[in-house]
């Protein structure tokens, strides 16, 4: 009990460190305002917990429908919280807090009203694990205490929780890698590195990539500076190292294998602009939105002295690296996958400098007016260095201003410590950092957060109000959900630019948004049907562009909409309204189960327009192997010839310079459609080099990305749906524009309305996440089952009891084989690659427990 309460106090204290260095956004949970982004944090972060949440403790783990037209969760959220260790340890705690019936059932509020304080625990946390890292390299524990504050309490640890809340766990795991690391340089101990590895692959597969890459860094830097004498020789580390990350590795697999599988099975475009390797950003030392660097660390950087400190000297020359590092977007490129430079890796900036600060600080006392003074001098001469160059530095607010403080106040504890009683130097100073940081956090939370960041806005009226969680729709949604008894029905709805609305709603939509989405859905949006989202972008998907063949082909059967907008499905009738809002119901539903008598290669459709595909779904299969195929349908309508006029514009071969504030061209048809919708395709590029812009065709109105932006799809062939109309008016804002390969085509609908009046021989159909069953008669011999579940790998089949392949067809959907008479399909779900892994990670923990019983037992004989 004794050897425990330390650490009990030290916790104790830590938790008083986190409670007031969150203390603005305490004051804020009490005026019902809450940590988490506008954007982001509540268009993923706090809906992917709530599905998670409300999977995870009804018994499903791995796929669900609520997400998005379907997804194996496990794997595609695992960039998220499906394997966060934080988020499985929150869910046990809510879980039981909900069962003993001392909170209600959460929401997408409680999970923001609980941000906060599930913050503060993991702060404490990482707080613990960097004072036991240092504490183990022999530094004394108020320089530990000190130097973990720095490096845990620290603006980018903020900054991430608030936005995207799974990359502060990066945080715990980091100090945690180099402890395991230590323990080999000094003990040839590798079971905490196995311990580690395994941790940060199945907490979050591209948190490990990124904190692999930081322990590599120190291990580099370790197998040249030793800190201890008798250390582990560099062969033999290198050794240790290696097999000790294989076997972690090894033991990670049931997670890792899967997430990786989502990762490679996702899209995005390759990142083709220019990279620099240097450039100037954000200022380190006064304005930066992700490091402000403590003036103690600047100072100690030029003591010699200090340098004869093992310690020091190794964190010293990490963090002299790394502030190099900061100022590369190739080093950020290299640590977001080679991709779009990030700034994901700069607390290991933090985590250095703090471990520079904690050696020097148990030194300090035995530092003189000679060793201080050169280096204060040499500390302002930096310091005035980064304000003469930055341009764009000004102190208008307090952050900026906090620095000129700290560096003011730093440099007068430091050089009166020379002067000070013996047993007063370390702790004026060490006081004096705990309170900077503190008021570090507070002013960063304040000014960068809350009112750079608009995180004053995430109230609890924004949650609950008309711009997130409309109760208008709510009702809706409700009078849908009394009224339909289907299995399976999609309602199309989104909330603004929000595409996970319709987990925050509890109902089954067509719409996410997800840094990792699969592939096959993404082309099929993207590519193969061109269906406009009304917004470009990589990472979402949303609506069918108001396409009634493919609402009925995807249960699209019902649709909201504000009262004055006209972009209402074809055969879409109004069954319900609010004050603002209409209901409408689909005329001509299909079932999720379809027969398909006719098949079609993929290859025969691509060169042919996206309606054609429509209807080839529509009357059959589409299949992407090699089978033999029958005539594409028939009933393919002509394409419908126009004449070409500018407006405030001129078009000439492909290229349409507007010089009116808004123009562009009208087609106008030469014979009128009677019936139906207008399909509109055409080829567009902005040949701006930086504009973001809107197009308007006629009713319709969507928006594409800048040509330099990141999450550009350089997709820039469009097919527009409208109403049939005399007249097509494309409107674009003023600039010069590529825009050819113009089709315009009619769609009567004829096919969609003999396909629903077919009779429906599905029944039994149960879907239970990742358990999908029905029955299909099959009278007429029908060749193929068509289901409206997304292709991806995971799914497996039986056809009455018999394991059947589970076929990708119609782009981006399953199909499986049908006998003749009665067939009872069933279909599961795993993870990709599951049961290998599983084995993988079975055989690698009992290989590392054996391993390190072996050398457990042969270190005993040696002593």
């Amino acid at each position: 009990m004794r050897s425990f309460r330390p650490f009990l106090l030290i916790a104790i204290a830590f938790l008083a460190m986190s409670v007031i260095g969150h203390g603005i956004f305490l004051f804020q949970w009490t005026q019902n305002q809450f940590m988490a982004g506008p954007n982001d944090g509540l268009a993923q972060m706090m809906p992917f917990k709530q599905l998670l949440y409300d999977q995870y403790t009804s018994g499903e783990f791995f796929y669900s429908f609520d997400f998005g037209l379907g997804a194996g969760i496990f794997s595609e959220l695992s960039y998220y919280f499906s394997t966060s260790f934080v988020y499985i340890a929150t869910i046990a705690i809510v879980y039981v807090l909900e069962w003993m019936r001392i909170i209600g059932e959460p929401t997408v509020l409680f999970w923001a009203q609980a941000s906060v304080f599930i913050s503060i625990l993991r702060l404490v946390a990482a707080l613990l694990i960097t004072y036991g890292l240092f504490r183990y390299m022999h530094i004394s524990r108020l320089s530990a205490f000190v130097g973990a504050s720095i490096y845990a309490i620290s603006g980018m640890y903020f900054r991430h929780v608030t936005f995207w809340e799974f990359f502060a766990d990066a945080f715990l795991w980091l100090p945690l890698l180099i402890f395991a690391a230590e323990k080999i340089f000094r003990e040839q101990k590798p079971g905490w590195f196995i311990a580690a590895v395994a941790i940060s692959m199945i907490d979050n597969f591209y948190f490990a990539y990124i904190n692999f890459l930081l322990t590599c860094i120190y291990i580099a830097f370790r197998l040249f500076m030793p800190l201890a004498e008798a250390e582990t020789t560099r062969k033999k580390a290198i050794v240790l190292f290696v097999a000790a990350g294989l076997i972690g590795a090894g033991i990670s697999a049931i997670s890792f294998v899967p997430s990786v599988y989502a990762y490679l099975n996702n899209h995005r475009p390759p990142f083709d602009q220019a990279i620099p390797w240097f450039e100037q950003t954000e200022n380190i030392l006064f304005m930066s939105r992700y490091i402000l660097l403590p003036a103690i660390f600047v100072l100690f950087l030029f003591i010699p002295t200090l340098y004869r400190l093992r310690t020091f000297r190794l964190f010293a020359a990490i963090g002299m690296l790394t502030l190099v590092m900061y100022y590369s977007p190739m080093i950020g490129s290299v640590f977001n996958g080679f991709s779009a430079p990030q700034h994901r890796w700069e607390y290991f900036i933090s985590l250095v400098a703090a471990g520079a600060i904690a050696s020097g600080l148990d030194h300090f006392h035995k530092l003189r007016l000679k060793d201080l003074l050169p280096a204060s001098f040499m500390t302002l001469l930096v310091y005035g260095l980064f304000v003469l160059r930055d341009d764009q530095l000004e102190f208008s607010t307090l952050y900026p201003r906090l620095a000129v403080i700290g560096l003011v106040v730093t440099l007068a504890l430091a050089l009166q410590a020379t002067v000070a009683t013996e047993r007063m130097k370390k702790p004026l100073l060490t006081g004096w950092l705990l309170i900077f940081t503190l008021m570090a956090a507070n002013v960063y939370q304040s000014e960068k957060l809350l009112i750079d960041g608009n995180i004053a806005d995430v109230d609890e009226e924004l949650i609950t109000g008309e711009n997130y969680d409309d109760t208008e729709v709510r009702d809706l949604i409700d009078e849908i959900q009394q009224r339909e008894t289907s299995e399976m029905y999609r309602i199309d709805w989104m909330e603004g630019v929000r595409n996970n609305t319709p987990i925050v709603q509890g109902f089954q939509g067509l719409s996410a948004y997800s840094s990792i989405l699969n592939k096959n859905l993404l082309y099929f949006y993207l590519i193969e049907l061109e269906i406009d989202m009304q917004r470009e972008s990589v990472s979402r998907y949303a609506t069918l562009g108001n396409r009634s063949n493919l609402f009925s082909i995807l249960q699209g059967n019902y649709a909201i909409r504000e009262k004055d907008d006209p972009n209402v499905p074809y055969g879409f009738r109004k069954f319900a309204a609010t004050e603002n809002y209409i209901a409408y119901q689909n005329r001509y539903p299909l079932p999720f189960a379809r027969p398909a008598f006719q098949v079609f290669q993929e290859a025969q459709l691509a060169e042919e327009p996206p309606l054609l595909r429509e209807h080839a779904m529509l009357s059959g299969i589409v299949l992407d192997e090699d089978v033999e195929a029958q005539p594409l349908p028939e009933r393919f309508p002509d394409e419908a010839s126009y004449a070409v006029e500018g407006v405030d514009a001129t078009y000439e071969n492909g290229l349409l310079d507007i010089t009116g504030e808004t123009g562009g061209i009208n087609l106008t048809l030469d014979e009128i459609p009677q019936e139906g919708d207008l399909y509109v395709s055409f080829h567009l590029e902005n040949t701006a080099a930086d504009q973001g812009f809107a197009i308007q065709v006629n009713e319709y109105r969507t928006t594409r990305k800048s040509n330099q932006s990141i999450y550009k799809t350089f997709v820039d062939d469009l097919t527009i749906r409208i109403a049939a109309a005399e007249t097509v008016e494309i409107r674009l804002p003023k600039g010069v524009y590529r825009i050819d390969d113009i089709e315009v085509l009619n769609e009567p609908y004829t096919l969609l309305k003999e396909q629903n009046a077919l009779a429906d021989r599905t029944s039994n159909l149960t879907i239970d996440g990742s358990r999908v069953d029905v029955s299909y008669d099959n009278q007429d011999g029908a060749l193929f089952l068509n289901l409206s579940i997304p292709y991806e790998r995971g799914w497996h089949a039986k056809v009455n009891g018999e394991r059947v392949d589970v076929l990708k067809a119609n782009y981006a959907f399953l199909a499986v084989p049908l006998e003749a008479g009665d067939n009872q399909v069933e279909l599961r779900y795993r993870p990709p690659f599951f049961l290998s892994s599983l084995l993988v990670t079975l055989v690698s923990l009992a290989l590392g427990i054996f391993w390190l019983f072996v050398r457990k037992k042969r270190v005993r004989s040696h002593d």
